[in-house]
């Protein structure tokens, strides 16, 4: 057993790590179902989509909107990634 109760994540941007694995899971979806490229009026099931479907394009909803959760994110993040509250504007050094 550890002897702490939490591990480091030894990634050095979440965000980045995130992205991508949104990605792949939307390359997935695609390659499992690949009638969610195509719109709903070329379907003769466009009501009654088959169950698999229904279910990709509801995660693929969610994904989305994971996505834009992220993008808001960034844009309350700090322009400079080291920037310190303490550190003058124009000072290249936050220290």
């Amino acid at each position: 057993m550890l002897s702490t109760s939490s591990l480091p994540l030894p990634v050095s941007e979440p965000l980045a790590l995130l992205d991508a694995t949104l990605l792949f899971l939307i390359q997935v979806l695609i390659a499992q179902q690949p009638d969610l490229l195509a719109t709903p009026e070329e379907h003769d099931d466009a009501y009654h989509p088959a169950s698999p479907l229904r279910a990709a394009r509801h995660i693929l909803l969610a994904v989305r909107e994971v996505h834009y959760a992220l993008d808001t994110y960034r844009a309350f993040l700090p322009d400079k990634p080291g920037f310190m509250s303490g550190a003058s504007a124009d000072d290249d050094f936050p220290f």
